[in-house]
């Protein structure tokens, strides 16, 4: 994984307006995906590992380790437990489902290409997508 150890932030969105209105997304999080450019870190960590670092507004905020291809189960600040899995898709992809819940799911895939990330995000219920793109910052 090339993009072992760099960091990304985000540049733009597009699309995510339509998508947060059709999902009836939580507010913290539509505030923090339209006004805040979190800073994101996924290092490897042996063959089977990922390490995701999350700073916002030059804080650390979030780190968790998540093995590929296990289901974990999380808890949100609200309190609602998720389970997660992720994957890697060949080299430069990141596969990230959610199942909240109510059983419905959302999908994160992550393309990192060479100076860049292209994140496609699809929800249950919905057939509006949005795409957020990084660059790196490292």
């Amino acid at each position: 994984m090339w993009f072992s150890g760099k960091r990304f932030r985000r540049t733009r969105c597009e699309n995510i307006d339509k998508l947060l209105a059709a999902t009836n997304v939580n507010e913290e999080i539509v505030r923090m995906l339209k006004t805040k450019a979190p800073v994101v870190c996924y290092t490897a960590i042996g063959n089977n590992s990922i390490k995701l670092d999350l700073d916002v507004d030059g804080k650390h905020t979030l780190s968790h380790v998540f093995k590929l291809g296990e289901e974990e189960e999380m808890e949100k600040k609200d309190g609602n437990k998720v389970k997660m899995t992720y994957s890697l898709e060949g080299e430069n992809i990141l596969k990230q489902v959610i199942k909240m819940h109510d059983g419905k799911k959302a999908c994160f895939v992550r393309e990192f290409m060479d100076k860049d990330v292209k994140m496609t995000v699809t929800m249950d219920g919905t057939d509006v997508s949005a795409t957020i793109y990084y660059e790196i910052v490292q």
